[in-house]
């Protein structure tokens, strides 16, 4: 199960001071608070961006503080929505506090974030915010594939183990392009769920992968692997069959 579907709510407000947010939509629960996607990105401590806002670097100061995230179209508004603040909360248990936050929209996100109807990609503090104490890291974790290089891994030959796959539980088909490339090479199942590839250096990162289900359902964990990756470690994409 893909939690972040039906975890995390957002209380709709106005487009006035974030100290002093009116109700703008109380319509769906007894609490106003909607059903959205939410995601996170980025350090899972880091503070996020200002990209598409203009604010760059800054949302690491106050009055961001790095209690930030990027919207899709309906909370982006064309960058109307930059500045907005909305309250989000999640549910699941032990992981969840269920007390609400308060992010601020300083940056877009596009593509893929259009397919649900609100969509809030976080940063890594304030995604770690709705946790339960202690939880955070666990939270971050929750419903996200993750990619495990194998500690073998080298200039010539990359292998990763697949873990977290939701829906049917498996991947099918398996493939990866380097950095700024749209080739996607195709990987073999080397044993379990290890994936490998022989590869031609140059073939800098980071990585991207395409993921297809048993079902024939196709997705992409876009440059999830960075280009100073180290064999051993795990990496977290923002995907998942869902």
């Amino acid at each position: 199960m893909f939690v972040f579907l039906t975890l995390v709510s957002s209380l709709f407000i106005s487009h006035s001071s974030c100290l002093s947010p009116k109700i703008l939509a109380n319509t769906h629960g007894g609490d106003g608070f909607l059903p959205a996607l939410g995601t996170w990105y980025g350090d899972p401590r880091g503070a996020g961006s200002g990209g598409a806002c203009g604010w760059a670097d800054d949302v690491k100061s106050p009055p961001f503080s790095a209690m930030i995230a990027a919207g899709n179209a309906k909370i982006y508004l064309h960058g109307k929505g930059c500045g907005d603040c909305y309250q989000i909360k999640c549910n699941r248990r032990p992981y969840c506090s269920g007390n609400p936050i308060t992010v601020t929209i300083t940056d877009e996100c596009p593509g893929a974030c259009n397919d649900v109807p609100f969509h809030f990609d976080l940063s890594g503090t304030a995604f770690g915010a709705m946790s339960s104490p202690g939880q955070a890291d666990n939270l971050r974790n929750l419903g996200q594939i993750a990619f495990k290089i194998v500690a073998k891994t080298n200039p010539y030959w990359f292998a990763t183990a697949i873990e977290f796959v939701d829906g049917v539980g498996e991947v099918q088909v398996v493939k990866i392009a380097q950095a700024g490339s749209k080739t996607f090479v195709p990987m073999h199942r080397s044993w379990g769920a290890v994936w490998a590839a022989d590869i031609n250096p140059p073939f800098p990162g980071p990585y991207s992968f395409l993921l297809t289900s048993p079902t024939n359902k196709t997705i992409m964990a876009y440059q999830v692997v960075p280009s100073n990756f180290v064999p051993g470690q795990t990496y977290y994409s923002h995907v998942n069959f869902y």
